[in-house]
């Protein structure tokens, strides 16, 4: 199903890297497109089971809100394969002057392992028709190399391994009463209280906000008809 979305702030910040060039973009006469490319790391390794989103982009009207929104539609979607290439199949929609490519879904995205990738701009290219080879390369998170040595420390099983495996480094460590050690995650808004590897307490806070763009879409836009 297509989600109508609108952009909060322009494109979401992530790394993008200069010399990785834009995906491969083929027009048609018949208004029909397909994009294709290849998602790897810094490492050079291919990341499998990547989610690519095409989305397409328009100014609209918003009921109550001024000034006009950003209003973008996922027009397709991908997952990469084992050698971490994908293909999208997509019709040209004229009414929407701007298109782009996300290399992430928020929902599956590894942001412990991975810093947040920018959207790639090829509306030109979609405009035009050219046909333009492709590649992006998913810089790591700078906490990677500590999250991965302490997971290798604690064994990927252990509960500790699952906790940083899936929030990255605690906020804050603190040493408690009888052994037990608490671990904070501040912009996830949870401590868990740990006795060695068993947690025996869990606590709710608010988030923390900072300048890390959230693993989210943006808010659903309201088109208003005819525009």
């Amino acid at each position: 199903m297509r989600a109508a979305t609108v952009f909060a702030g322009g494109l979401v910040a992530g790394a993008w890297l200069a010399a990785t060039p834009p995906p491969t973009v083929a027009a048609t006469a018949g208004g029909a497109m397909t994009i294709r490319g290849q998602v790897t790391d810094a490492g050079g390794a291919p990341v499998p089971a990547d989610t690519v989103r095409l989305l397409k982009t328009r100014r609209v009207k918003v009921l109550g809100a001024a000034p006009d929104a950003d209003q973008a539609i996922e027009e397709a979607r991908a997952r990469t394969d084992a050698e971490g290439r994908f293909t999208i199949d997509a019709a040209i929609d004229h009414a929407f002057p701007f298109w782009f490519v996300r290399f992430y879904d928020p929902a599956t995205f590894d942001g412990v392992k991975y810093r947040l990738p920018a959207d790639l701009d090829v509306s030109r290219q979609v405009r035009e028709g050219a046909v333009i080879d492709a590649g992006v390369v998913l810089k790591f998170h700078p906490d990677w190399p500590q999250v991965r040595t302490l997971v290798d420390q604690y064994g990927a099983a252990s509960r500790r391994g699952q906790i940083l495996r899936s929030l990255g480094l605690p906020t804050r460590r603190t040493p408690g009463d009888e052994g037990h050690e608490t671990w904070e995650f501040a912009r996830a808004g949870v401590i868990y209280v740990l006795d060695g590897d068993t947690v025996v307490e869990t606590r709710r806070t608010a988030p923390a906000t900072g300048p890390t763009p959230p693993k989210s879409d943006p808010v659903p836009a309201e088109k208003v008809e005819g525009s």
